[in-house]
């Protein structure tokens, strides 16, 4: 590239960046991405409460207190979903609030905030359980898929055909 060029190039940016207008750039492109746990093993409780999620998830639904989850949307549902959730004795430890979220390319799902008592990793299994144990049972009114990922310490659970999609331009799959 010569020198002529760069600055043209140079130029360009700084006179994007002075107005706003950044084409090249991307909406969520600073926007919080999500994780998911990380390698190695959960802790031996898990086990059990996978194992119900699995096997009888009627009854992990009857041990949280869910008894249907409603809603316009799977989002919707998801929301309600969490909040029925954690609003019981066994969660209420670990989670502390439900949000709805929309990310800017019309994904929905629910962040649920942590207490702090148990790690983000940790937390994670328990909402995805909990979510699979919803689908198992046949809870959850509709057959999208549902990602639970980690979103800057909390948990996310949103509807997405694809993983770690949150706040990432969707792509035409051919």
């Amino acid at each position: 590239m010569n020198d002529e060029t760069w600055v043209r190039k140079y130029v360009r940016r700084i006179l994007s960046e002075e107005t706003g207008e950044d084409k090249d750039k991307d909406k969520g492109e600073d926007l919080p991405k999500t994780t998911g746990p990380g390698p190695g093993r959960f802790k031996k409780e898990f086990r059990d409460l996978k194992a119900l999620a699995d096997a009888d998830p009627q009854k992990l639904m009857q041990n949280l207190g869910i008894s249907g989850v409603g809603g316009s949307d799977q989002g919707e549902a998801v929301n309600i979903l969490m909040n029925s959730a954690i609003s019981g004795e066994e969660m209420a430890a670990v989670y502390s609030g439900v949000k709805k979220l929309e990310d800017p390319y019309g994904r929905k799902g629910a962040r649920v905030s942590l207490t702090g008592e148990m790690s983000p990793r940790d937390a994670l299994a328990f909402a995805r359980e909990t979510v699979k144990g919803a689908e198992n049972s046949g809870i959850l009114p509709f057959n999208e898929k549902i990602q639970v990922e980690i979103l800057e310490k909390n948990i996310l659970v949103y509807v997405s055909s694809r993983s770690f999609q949150w706040n990432k331009k969707k792509t035409s799959r051919r």
